[in-house]
């Protein structure tokens, strides 16, 4: 007798192949048969007769890490489907900790105030033994963070590392390769990441190259200099032998999407070339970060503390306007786009647009924006409307570009449904499937499975997940292809999706008729 018996559904096996009607059986944690398995008996039987059976989704770009330990259910992507997520994304993981500069590292990551609870780890292998105890409704695949690693032993400096500095950071990277970490991600926008050149990078990565890990990358620039950032993703890929994975893919503001094109074609290069390089995306239209991302590079040094004084001397604001209106996010001037999401200081902010609230405050929105940081102590993180939909079906549709998410998990009451966060937060699997594949036809349905499964787990090398066939580990999600959608908009984004009905995760259901079961069973994927 098996453990779990899904009938009559329509297999997307998440390779690509074309559908199939089957059945699946789990014994434990493992697809013990996939097949007309007429006579079969099992504890539990589920009839997914009219609907879709596919692998459990991959985000394989998720900040789900910073949630976690308060939302250990990851109730937004469950109810997306996602059994599995890639985390420490952006240069900005929550390890190592070091004891000389934790108490100044730690408030920088935490910018939403989220109760994470630091005292319980310090280097990468005590954090991820405590996300083990923890127990969690999905599994996690965990990066280390360069911007923290920086952070740690440099702290907000920006200034070119020592042979001493870089041996301490290259030490630290090591450590966390060898807890488990599967490799290394940089946020090259985000200070102090920001502040490593090319070749400390590169330095950095040499160790992941050299066990065969991954270098994932929110690049350095994603608007004006979007083809130099991603040739400095595939060098250092290069000269390391890191697989590189580009994060979030984009040309940001519409004087920039022509340049897209051009970055796709230099990933299809390098793979051409021999080299594992790939993209994600999500699918939407407008990006999200912090506020005060949008400031010049170097207007963001020294931490906290120091920020806050530029930001309050007249002469240094003014150059601060001005690089503002030069350089980074707010270059275009478009701040009729630009959306105030979340700021635990001032939630009155979050849902209304920067060009509203400077004109009600008869401010210029430079000006608006350098007030309301300093108001919040720099806490406010904004959505921006800027991606081209074209530039974002071309890259649904190319080969070697997955899906992430871009979001932590939080669920859609409670205290951490603070804001108007970003609509991917619940809706990124479930709308690839209704508008991208459903109603607009950009994707066939095999084909978007493939990029939410099969495609990331053959990235991440994970052998024994992403695919349905016997032997492999039992993560599933069945769902109904003609009724799936988002519900999440930017106005109202605290809704969960409809159309998916059981999510299975190591054989055990976290969904089960819709509805979420409380069970923990995710492990974490660890390298090492």
């Amino acid at each position: 007798m098996f453990d779990l018996l899904i009938q009559n559904g329509q297999v997307i096996d998440g390779a690509k192949n074309p559908g199939f009607e089957a059945d699946v059986a789990i014994q434990r944690d493992v697809i013990a048969s996939v097949g007309k398995l007429e006579g079969a008996e099992a504890a539990r039987v589920i009839d997914a007769g009219g609907k879709v059976v596919a692998p459990g989704f991959i985000d394989i770009h998720s900040h789900g890490d910073f949630t976690l330990a308060a939302c250990p259910t990851a109730d937004s992507l469950i109810h997306q489907g996602v059994t599995t997520a890639v985390v420490g994304q952006c240069g900005l993981s929550l390890a190592p900790l070091l004891d000389a500069t934790r108490d100044e590292v730690t408030p920088s990551l935490d910018t939403r105030r989220m109760p994470i609870p630091w005292d319980k780890w310090s280097d990468f292998k005590s954090y991820l033994d405590f996300m083990k105890a923890l127990g969690l409704s999905i599994n996690i695949v965990p990066l280390v963070g360069q911007g923290t690693i920086r952070a740690g032993v440099m702290k907000f400096a920006s200034i070119r590392a020592t042979p001493d500095q870089m041996a301490a950071m290259q030490a630290e990277g090591v450590k966390a390769l060898e807890a488990g970490a599967i490799g290394i991600s940089t946020g090259l926008v985000y200070p102090p990441g920001s502040y490593a050149s090319t070749e400390e990078l590169i330095e950095l990565t040499r160790p992941v190259g050299q066990r065969r890990g991954f270098y994932f990358s929110h690049i350095r620039g994603e608007g004006q200099f979007l083809t130099e950032a991603v040739a400095e993703a595939i060098r250092i890929g290069r000269e390391t032998g890191a697989a590189v994975q580009i994060s979030h893919l984009k040309a940001g503001w519409p004087n920039n999407w022509k340049k897209q094109a051009r970055a796709v074609e230099m990933i299809e290069q390098a793979r051409l070339e021999g080299l594992d390089v790939s993209a994600d995306v999500y699918p939407y239209l407008a990006g999200s970060t912090s506020l005060k991302s949008g400031l010049p590079q170097w207007a963001q040094e020294g931490g906290k503390g120091v920020m806050l004084r530029r930001l309050t001397e007249p002469g240094t604001r003014q150059k601060i306007v001005e690089g503002m209106k030069k350089e980074g996010l707010f270059q275009d001037g478009a701040w009729d786009k630009i959306l105030i999401s979340h700021s635990t200081r001032r939630p009155d902010y979050a849902g209304r647009y920067v060009a509203d609230m400077a004109a009600e405050a008869g401010k210029l929105p430079e000006e608006w924006v350098l007030d309301a940081l300093v108001e919040t102590e720099l806490d406010p993180n904004m959505i921006l409307f800027m991606i081209s939909e074209a530039n974002l079906k071309t890259a649904l549709q190319n080969p070697a570009v997955m899906i992430g998410s871009d979001s932590s998990t939080i669920p859609t009451h409670g205290p951490l449904a603070e804001g108007v966060p970003h609509p991917r937060t619940f809706g990124t699997f479930p709308r690839v499937l209704a508008r991208y594949v459903r109603e607009e036809g950009v994707l066939s349905l095999e084909e978007a499975v493939h990029k939410m499964t099969g495609l990331s787990a053959n990235k991440l090398r994970l052998s024994d997940r992403g695919l349905i066939k016997a032997g492999l580990k039992a993560d599933l999600v069945v769902f109904d292809p003609k009724t799936i959608r988002d519900r999440a908009t930017y106005e109202d984004p605290f809704h969960y999706p409809e159309g998916i009905f059981q999510v299975i995760c190591n054989g055990i259901p976290v969904i089960a008729d819709g509805q979420p079961t409380g069970a923990r069973p995710g492990r974490v994927l660890a390298g090492g």
